[in-house]
């Protein structure tokens, strides 16, 4: 079986693409990492705006070259298969309307981008980063929206450390 980035590449191979073709119309914009520590202010500008573009007019983008390694990317896939098969319970003791920053999990139907339906189907976890280890920061870290520890489910202790080191 061929993983997600495997396909990819053999697709890059064959066809050299930059955009993957979606419906008639619409592209996924492939943003390539590999420049992103390039020391010319104007190469990292250039691929903040292709960045900035498929965020704002396509909504996502696949990125090639990240550097993760992909025994990280399926460890964090697998556990977060784990979480949401959990039993709703578990999941929302957890729900992020009961944080003050917003994190955790999103049920079903909890966020709506379209005001004419009822929600959105999909579920959600929402984390923001943090270190392995406890650290002390200054106040100007611990402000803002998103500021504030992440809240893990107690019934799988192993979504932290995957979700972090991915």
């Amino acid at each position: 079986m061929s993983t997600l980035v495997e396909k990819v590449d053999q697709a890059d191979a064959a066809a050299g693409f930059k955009d993957i073709p979606i419906m008639k119309t619409k592209v996924i914009l492939v943003s390539d990492l590999a420049d992103i520590f390039n020391d010319d202010p104007g190469v990292q500008q250039a691929l903040a705006a292709e960045i900035r573009e498929a965020c704002i007019n396509v909504g996502f983008f696949y990125v090639r070259n990240h550097g993760i390694p992909e025994a990280t990317i399926n460890a964090a896939l697998k556990v977060a298969k784990e979480f949401f098969a959990l039993p709703l319970e578990a999941k929302m003791k957890i729900e992020n309307k009961n944080t003050s920053n917003f994190k955790g999990y999103s049920p079903l139907l909890s966020g709506n981008n379209n005001p004419e339906n009822a929600g959105d189907l999909q579920e959600g976890f929402e984390f923001g980063w943090e270190t392995m280890h406890p650290v002390t920061l200054d106040n100007d870290e611990k402000s803002g929206v998103m500021a504030g520890e992440n809240v893990w489910p107690s019934e799988l202790p192993e979504l932290r450390e995957k979700a972090l080191e991915y």
